[in-house]
């Protein structure tokens, strides 16, 4: 089964990219593509370029072609909840320190948004494989490079710690 082209409209703010994501969908809907246009940017222009509200469900725009605007707040809640649960999974031993306030420092972790987003991202990869096109709108570029680089990001980090981790066990067994 081929997977959907994904589209993505990046740049600096107010050049364009909301109208130009929201053109070509749909002139690729005319085309007779299945199109669903995304927006990940926080602005969510397309509410206003279509003159409908948009949500996180798919809203119908034209023949072949339906939107959403993702939730940013609904995802980072998701997310938190989804950590929280597996801290107190894995420390269910640690009940008489109060993990609580290590939540509330989790709520502020950085990548926290683009985190969220790539949640969010990979949820609409799957739900609408069937799509023929997806069409990305993107933040303005700094925020979209954050979401793009915090795949890379994390696999650095995973592997520092990693090898942290096994420095320090190989210290406690001298």
């Amino acid at each position: 089964m081929a997977r959907p082209i994904n589209i993505f409209y990046l740049g600096k703010g107010g050049v364009g990219k909301s109208t130009s994501a929201a053109l070509n969908s749909l002139f690729l809907s005319k085309k007779g593509f299945n199109v669903l246009l995304v927006s990940l940017d926080p602005a969510h222009n397309q509410s206003d370029i279509f003159e409908k509200k948009l949500s996180d469900k798919p809203k119908p725009l034209a023949p072949n072609l339906e939107a959403i605007e993702i939730d940013q707040e609904h995802w980072i809640k998701r997310y938190l909840k989804d950590v929280q649960q597996q801290i107190r999974r894995t420390y269910s031993y640690l009940t008489s320190f109060n993990l609580e306030k290590y939540f509330k420092v989790i709520k502020h972790s950085p990548g926290l948004e683009e985190y969220a987003l790539i949640l969010a991202f990979k949820e609409i990869i799957s739900k609408f494989s069937k799509n023929d096109v997806l069409v990305f709108d993107m933040a303005p570029t700094a925020l979209s490079l954050k979401f793009f680089n915090l795949p890379t990001l994390s696999l650095v980090w995973i592997t520092h710690l990693l090898a942290l981790r096994k420095e320090i066990i190989k210290k406690r067994e001298l």
